[in-house]
């Protein structure tokens, strides 16, 4: 019987039934292994019909990672521009939602995050490259916002790219351990603790005080 992953929309169109059965398959099997004939006879259709909609194999991958991404900028970044930021607490209160927004998009859609956090790698270069430039453009839409919120001095004013690249590896294994490591670890509880080493980090305000005498 033919698997659909969980948490995806899609339409019920022969397109849509090829992206679900390739992306259950991916996560059972691997990149790998999973041949386009397994697709196919998972999805219910012929086999040339596969080719009136994907290249190959990988070019279907990247159309599920893409939906991923894109999915992703949406509800957070896109969702939460800088410029409209005022105070430090206000600043807060919007980076935790962006945490919370990550962990639960990580949760609905489990099946693309384990394509994108355990397969991608199996991807020939060309296709692997595609996939870097998402991380890219992640990056520079936080590198953006940070700058926005370093002219309304909120943060501080550190290389804005660098610390977008650390947030963005901060993103990945963050989400892999509330969707694998501690899957019913509470949403609230994660975005939580995500935001206070985000922006406080792991020194206590005494340590730091200690630290500083002479």
């Amino acid at each position: 019987m033919r698997q659909s992953y969980r948490g995806v929309q899609m339409a019920d169109d022969i397109a849509g039934k090829l992206k679900s059965a390739a992306a259950w398959l991916f996560t059972q099997h691997g990149f790998t292994a999973t041949r386009v004939a397994d697709i196919v006879a998972n999805a219910g259709v012929a086999q040339g019909t596969f080719y009136l909609h994907f290249e190959n194999k990988p070019s279907l991958f990247v159309a599920l990672i893409d939906e991923f991404f894109a999915g992703l900028i949406e509800e957070t970044i896109a969702r939460h521009p800088a410029k409209r930021l005022q105070t430090g607490e206000h600043l807060s209160a919007e980076v935790e939602e962006i945490w919370m927004t990550i962990i639960r998009y990580g949760r609905k859609h489990d099946i693309l995050t384990r394509l994108v956090l355990r397969e991608a790698y199996a991807l020939p270069p060309e296709q692997r490259a595609h996939i870097n430039r998402h991380f890219e453009q992640g990056a520079d839409a936080l590198a953006r916002y940070l700058e926005d919120a370093q002219q309304l001095g909120l943060v501080k004013n550190l290389p804005a790219r660098l610390i977008a690249w650390l947030l963005v590896g901060m993103i990945e294994r963050a989400m892999h351990y509330a969707v694998f490591v501690a899957p019913n670890a509470p949403s609230v509880s994660l975005a939580g603790h995500c935001t206070e080493f985000e922006l406080l980090g792991l020194l206590e305000p005494s340590a730091a005080r200690t630290g500083g005498e002479s």
